[in-house]
């Protein structure tokens, strides 16, 4: 990876990542031992098996599960699973069952490889398929999971109908992502400086729409790009030296964003 796609959402006059693009990330984040070095450095509690590609940490996904509100026997949809490690472990947690979708076919293998890891082999499924287009069938998720990934889409209000239309009446919808601490900053790159969580699901047809910003948060993701950094020579590490760009490209204008979890319901 010349850059990382992590970062790459759609803006004016570049193209958005593609499923190659992510195909050769994943496949490299899988390989790499800085990655995983870096997230027990930033936070040691992280259980090891989740090995994200995301900016999580033990208390985010703690918060996550709390948000999520699942019940044993129910189905979490995971959009833009990646390797699936979050989304794992939050239906290990509750107890739930799993469906994780991801448009990198080598995300959704390495996926269900690492499902029997969190002990769920016979209750997690992956497949291939688009913020905007799952596939899945109406009203199929008991709860919907989106982390540090709906902003890959080209339309948001497309995504966010996706997520709606696959939830069921009163599930609940948390994803992690960022917004402007002032909207249309023109300091911020074109795919960020105009993100509305609220209105974007309140298009969507989701109520009780809450956007939640604490310094914790920006403090953890802007603390992984530095441990990154101080790293050094990532060598033959193509997945390292990947986050170290991202680290360089998004740190001189980290502050201008609120790290942000959205929660939101669809009406029953």
């Amino acid at each position: 990876m010349a850059e990382s796609v992590r970062d790459q959402a759609p803006e004016p006059g570049r193209s958005p990542p593609t499923a190659a693009e992510f195909d050769d990330g994943f496949a490299a984040a899988a390989a790499s031992a800085g990655l995983r070095q870096v997230w027990q450095i930033a936070d040691p509690d992280l259980p090891a098996e989740i090995e994200p590609f995301s900016f999580v940490s033990a208390a985010l996904l703690g918060h996550l599960a709390l948000a999520l509100a699942l019940s044993p026997g129910q189905t979490l949809v995971d959009l833009g699973c990646g390797r699936g490690g979050p989304g794992l472990w939050l239906a290990r947690q509750a107890q739930a069952s799993l469906v994780g979708v991801d448009f990198s076919p080598v995300a959704v293998a390495l996926a269900g490889q690492r499902a029997a890891v969190f002990g769920l082999a016979g209750r997690a499924r992956f497949v291939v398929g688009e913020l905007t287009d799952t596939r899945l069938p109406d009203a199929g998720a008991d709860a919907v999971v989106c982390i540090d990934a709906m902003h890959f889409a080209a339309d948001l209000t497309r995504a966010a109908r996706e997520a709606f239309r696959i939830l069921a009446a009163g599930g609940r919808l948390v994803l992690t992502n960022w917004q402007p601490r002032v909207p249309g900053d023109p300091q911020l790159p074109a795919q960020r400086r105009d993100t509305d969580w609220a209105r974007t699901l309140g298009e969507a047809g989701f109520a009780e729409v809450a956007v939640d910003a604490r310094p914790e948060w920006h403090d953890y993701f802007t603390h992984i790009y530095r441990i990154a950094l101080s790293r050094g020579d990532p060598g033959q590490d193509t997945a390292l030296a990947a986050l170290q760009d991202e680290a360089r490209q998004r740190l001189p204008t980290a502050d201008l964003l609120h790290r942000v979890v959205v929660t939101a319901t669809r009406p029953r």
